[in-house]
């Protein structure tokens, strides 16, 4: 007969906090990604709500302000945090979070629960020491001294706005203050829950009509046109039959930039995981040919999903290193998107642990990789079709550099107004969205045409 040890972990439902630290344990100690560790953990335990959006947000907001955290703890711990066993310093961090940025958890709770977790990872000293920081924190109150704006401006926004110094340093030199303490302050706002209507099968003004029968609140984006903005209840049904796509705004514009026509023959050479792709074969109607290549063919398959979920018939995929398309003929294409790897420092609001993976070196080392794809994909590109090269990042390395080198190299190629979304893009070639002024992501665009 079998029999339960008095030493078995509990279930990984009986403490959400538990599931948190695991999670954060599983981005920190082996480099998962937080959206993906937090969706397999939220799998395991029984559905629930208000359970589900709790750990959701102390995952996400201790992973955002994990600076700030740490600035705090640093007051009162005064070795360097790195001394501190990984789990145990989780610990902590998940405590101060709910402490200074969840008002709606009493203050027990965060400090007892804490304290229970670094029993349970270490021991009796690491329990007293999470309940002695904490305790202090309490307080503290409002007195934790920041960096002087004034003398150490890089200092004081990275502590106050969770943001890594190198960064903040970069932003200041090309921004100024106020902007950049901004765009931190974008990057720290939940990200709002934007959708792409699927135009093959239904209208903008049919989702929203079934949307506000079943009780959810949405509305129409500014731009693009088969955009919407979730703010409450549930768009769950409509993403299962096809006709929603979740889709940042940002992302949206790039299919309508390049704008290409049915019946055209499509190269898309970094496409996973196929919502640009996607997009693309909606505004062809589905009639043509899109080849979609990437990297890693277990990405492939997200493409081929989304694919058949959306009704989509006309995508092709293909595993290879886009610096080498030796299967696509040289001028086979009549447009060409080049989504380039990127430094991503646009889209950290959505990927709140994306900021702590990268270093002041990140862009210089993606940059060549990224003007490879695009000097083999525009190989690819027949004399009079269209290009355009888009990333998710606010470097000018990666953005401005790449294409101003590729058309000092390319005599053949010229920079082509972009048409859509006028009050956006004012018909000029190529734009970098910022944050900060534009209020989404930060994605650059640059479209060209071959003569």
């Amino acid at each position: 007969m079998n029999t339960i040890r008095s030493d078995a972990k509990p279930a990984v439902s009986d403490n959400p906090r538990r599931v948190v630290l695991d999670v954060l344990y599983a981005v920190e100690n082996t480099g998962a990604y937080a959206n993906i560790a937090l969706s397999e953990a939220l799998q395991k335990i029984p559905a629930s709500n208000e359970r589900h959006a709790f750990i959701t947000e102390l995952v996400y907001g201790t992973l955002r302000m994990r600076g700030t955290i740490d600035y705090i703890l640093a007051q009162f711990y005064k070795k360097p945090l790195e001394k501190l066993p990984l789990r145990i310093l989780l610990a902590l961090r998940i405590g101060v979070y709910q402490l200074r940025f969840m008002s709606r958890v009493p203050q027990s709770a965060a400090v007892n629960e804490s304290v229970k977790l670094a029993k349970k990872y270490g021991h009796q000293g690491t329990a007293s020491l999470t309940n002695a920081i904490l305790r202090n924190v309490i307080r503290s109150g409002d007195k934790i001294k920041f960096p002087d704006k004034d003398s150490d401006p890089a200092g004081y926004i990275a502590a106050v706005s969770s943001h890594p110094v190198w960064l903040v340093q970069e932003w200041l030199e090309r921004f100024g203050f106020a902007d950049t303490l901004a765009l931190c302050d974008f990057d720290n706002r939940p990200a709002p829950y934007t959708l792409r209507v699927n135009t093959l099968r239904c209208s903008r003004d049919e989702v929203l009509q079934r949307l506000a029968a079943e009780g959810t609140i949405a509305e129409p984006l500014a731009f693009p046109d088969d955009g919407i903005l979730i703010s409450g209840g549930s768009a769950g049904a409509l993403i299962r039959e096809g006709l929603l796509y979740p889709q940042q705004q940002s992302s949206m514009l790039a299919a309508h930039v390049l704008s290409p026509a049915p019946g055209s023959r499509v190269l898309d050479v970094c496409a996973a995981p196929g919502g640009k792709t996607t997009h693309m074969a909606a505004l062809m109607q589905n009639r043509g040919e899109i080849r979609a290549f990437d990297l890693h063919e277990h990405k492939l398959g997200l493409i081929r999903n989304n694919a058949e979920r959306l009704g989509i018939s006309i995508i092709r995929t293909q595993q290879a290193d886009s610096r080498e398309l030796t299967d696509v003929p040289d001028g086979w294409a009549d447009y060409v998107l080049v989504d380039a790897p990127c430094s991503g420092l646009g889209v950290l609001r959505s990927r709140p642990d994306s900021r702590w993976r990268k270093s002041a070196d990140t862009s210089r080392e993606i940059a060549p990789t990224a003007y490879a794809i695009l000097q083999e994909a525009a190989r690819k590109l027949r004399p009079g079709g269209q290009l355009l090269f888009s990333t998710c990042t606010i470097s000018e390395r990666e953005n401005e550099e790449t294409i101003k080198l590729f058309l000092a190299e390319h005599q053949d190629f010229a920079p082509l107004p972009i048409e859509c979304c006028p009050e956006l893009f004012g018909g000029q070639s190529s734009l970098q969205v910022l944050p900060q002024q534009h209020g989404m992501e930060g994605f650059f665009f640059a479209r060209l045409q071959r003569l």
